[in-house]
C-alpha cells in the first residue's frame, strides 16, 4: 500500500488476514474480482492486500472517497492515467528486439498518451488545491508526484516534439508505399514515402529529426520483399528500429515510478464501482464507527447481501445483529432454505468491505476491526481423499482453528454433516467449547438444535465468549409455513421444517 491508502505508508501494515477459503465461501472473491474487472488473466493488481485493521487507514480512506465522490471530473482523471498505465505496463511485454508487427505501431503513442492524461490530472489537483475543494491530504500528496513525475519524465516541448519526430506514426492512417518491379512487373522492393500525406521521416526518439535528404533524381533504397513481410514491417524497423531501445527504456521508467500508484488508484475505481452499483439497486451504504479490537463487537441495522442483490437480483431482506462486546458465539438455527447461509455471508462480507475502507450494506453500524476472518463451510465429499466426509470436515475444521487468532471472526457454516446427529452433538459441542474458552467470536449455523438449546449450560460451566441462540424466523398460514428471511435472537424451535419444504418442492404431503 502506498501513500494513497495508508497513512504512514513506510511502517509495517496491519493486514487483516482472509483465506482463500473464505474468499470463497463468502462468493467475495467473485464478486469483488468483477468489481475490479479482473480476469483469470489479470495478475498484476491484488486487491486482497488491502485488507487492514488499522482504523487510522479506514478512516483515511474514508476521506478520500468523500473528495472523489464529490468531483467526478477527477475520478474520470484518475481513470484515464490508470487506463495509460495498463498500456504501457502490457508494452512491457512487446519483445525490446527482433521483429514488430503492424500492430505494434499504435503502442508507441503510449508515451503521448502518459503525457496528456498526467498534465491534465496534475493540473485539475492543482486548481481543486487553490480553491479549497479537496481535504484529502492522500490527494494533495497525488498532485505533487504526478506533477513531479511529469516534471522529470518529459522535456517542457515534449508534446511538439511529439508530433514533430512521430510524423504522423502515432495515428497511423494512411501511407504511401513506392515499389519497383522487374522486367516481368514482378515486384522486388518496396518503401515507405509518405505517412498522413506527409513526407517520411526516419527518426522519431532522437533529440533531433533526421531531416529528408534524398533529392529527388536520387533513386529510393528499397528493401528486397524476402526481408519483409509487409510495408507496415518496413515502416517500424526503419523508423523504430534506431530508438526501440529509448522507447522501452522511457516506458519502463514511466511504469516503475508510477506503479505503485496505479494499484492504490485502482483500490479507489473499485470502491466507487461498488458504491455506484449499490445506489443503482437503492440500497443503503453506511460507513461504520470504528471500535476497538478488544471489544469484538459488529452491530448493524438492517443488515444485507450485496452480493445477493447484484448476482441473484433478489430482493433483500434486511436484518440486525449486535454482538456483545467481549464475543459472542451465536448458533443459527431454524427452517430450511430460510436464509440462514446468506446472513452468515452478510456479516462475513460487511466485516471485509469495512476492513477494505469502503462504506458497508446497511443503515447504521458500529464495527471493532478484527485479525482475520475465517470460514469453515460443509461442502461436497472429496471422492478422492483417504479420509472419508468427516475425517474431510475435522481436517477443514481443524486447518481454520489454526489460523484463528483470538480477535478473529469464525464463520461455520453446518461444519460437521459427515456422521449421525448424536455424534455430530458432540464433536460440535467439543469444538464450540474450545472456541468458547479461546474467546472467538463469530456464527455458527446448524441444524442440530440441541447445541443451541445447550447455550445456557455452556455459558454457565465455562469462561470466555457468551454463546447465544439466533433463529430464522417461520411464517405461519394457513396452507403451511414459509421462511420470512428474518432472523432474531430466540431460542431454537426444534424444528427446520423439512416437511414444508418436501411439500413445496415436490407436492407431496
Amino acid at each position: 500500500m502506498g501513500f494513497l491508502t495508508s497513512r504512514n505508508p513506510n511502517n509495517e501494515p496491519a493486514r487483516a488476514e482472509i483465506s482463500e477459503e473464505a474468499l470463497n465461501d463468502l462468493m467475495l472473491r467473485s464478486y469483488l474480482d468483477r468489481i475490479f474487472d479482473l480476469n483469470e488473466t489479470a495478475s498484476r493488481f491484488d486487491w486482497t492486500r488491502f485488507f487492514t485493521s488499522d482504523p487510522e487507514d479506514l478512516l483515511y480512506r474514508r476521506q478520500v472517497l468523500s473528495d472523489l465522490l464529490n468531483h467526478p471530473d477527477l475520478v474520470n482523471a484518475i481513470s484515464d492515467v490508470c487506463k495509460c498505465l495498463a498500456q504501457i505496463s502490457s508494452v512491457q511485454d512487446m519483445p525490446a528486439s527482433g521483429e514488430f508487427y503492424a500492430e505494434s505501431i499504435r503502442e508507441f503513442s503510449v508515451l503521448h498518451l502518459a503525457h496528456a492524461t498526467m498534465t491534465k490530472l496534475m493540473n485539475l489537483l492543482d486548481d481543486m488545491k487553490s480553491r479549497n475543494e479537496i481535504t484529502s491530504g492522500a490527494l494533495i500528496q497525488l498532485g505533487e508526484v504526478i506533477e513531479e513525475k511529469v516534471r522529470t519524465s518529459f522535456t517542457a516541448d515534449f508534446d511538439r516534439t511529439f508530433r514533430e519526430l512521430a510524423g504522423g506514426l502515432e495515428q497511423l492512417g494512411s501511407m504511401k508505399i513506392r515499389f519497383t518491379l522487374d522486367g516481368e512487373m514482378h515486384t522486388q522492393g518496396a518503401a515507405i514515402t509518405h505517412i498522413q500525406k506527409e513526407r517520411f521521416v526516419g527518426s522519431l526518439f532522437g533529440h533531433n529529426p533526421i531531416k529528408e535528404l534524398r533529392q529527388k533524381e536520387k533513386p529510393w533504397d528499397l528493401s528486397s520483399l524476402k526481408e519483409m513481410k509487409t510495408p507496415a514491417e518496413e515502416l517500424i524497423r526503419v523508423q523504430l528500429g534506431a530508438n526501440i531501445k529509448a522507447f522501452f527504456q522511457s516506458a519502463l521508467k514511466i511504469w516503475q515510478d508510477l506503479a505503485f500508484l496505479y494499484d492504490d488508484l485502482m483500490f479507489y475505481l473499485g470502491a466507487l464501482r461498488y458504491i455506484r452499483q449499490m445506489k443503482m439497486l437503492n440500497l443503503p451504504l453506511t460507513y461504520p464507527t470504528p471500535l476497538p479490537a478488544s471489544e469484538k463487537s459488529f452491530r448493524a441495522i438492517e443488515l444485507y447481501n450485496p452480493i445477493l442483490a447484484v448476482f441473484k437480483k433478489a430482493k433483500t431482506v434486511p436484518n440486525d445483529i449486535t454482538f456483545q462486546p467481549g464475543g459472542e458465539l451465536f448458533i443459527l438455527t431454524g427452517i430450511n432454505q430460510g436464509g440462514k447461509t446468506t446472513f452468515l455471508r452478510s456479516v462475513g462480507t460487511a466485516q471485509a468491505l469495512f476492513q477494505l475502507g469502503w462504506p458497508i450494506p446497511c443503515k447504521e453500524a458500529s464495527i471493532s476491526p478484527v485479525s482475520g476472518i475465517v470460514t469453515v463451510f460443509s461442502h461436497e465429499e472429496n471422492t478422492n481423499l483417504q479420509h472419508g466426509k468427516l475425517g474431510q470436515e475435522l481436517k477443514t475444521f481443524r486447518a481454520g482453528l489454526d489460523r484463528m487468532k483470538p480477535d478473529a471472526l469464525l464463520l461455520c457454516n453446518e461444519p460437521i454433516t459427515g456422521t449421525s446427529p448424536m455424534e455430530n452433538l458432540y464433536l460440535s459441542r467439543e469444538i464450540l467449547s474450545a472456541c468458547k474458552l479461546l474467546g472467538y467470536h463469530g456464527i455458527w449455523v446448524t441444524h442440530i438444535y440441541d447445541l443451541a438449546s445447550g447455550a445456557d449450560e455452556m455459558n454457565k460451566a465455562l469462561s470466555g465468549s457468551t454463546i447465544s441462540s439466533l433463529t430464522a424466523v417461520a411464517l405461519q398460514k394457513q396452507d403451511g409455513v414459509e421462511a420470512s428471511f428474518v432472523i432474531k435472537r430466540g431460542k431454537p424451535k426444534f424444528t427446520s421444517y423439512a416437511k414444508e419444504v418436501l411439500r413445496r418442492e415436490t407436492g407431496v404431503f
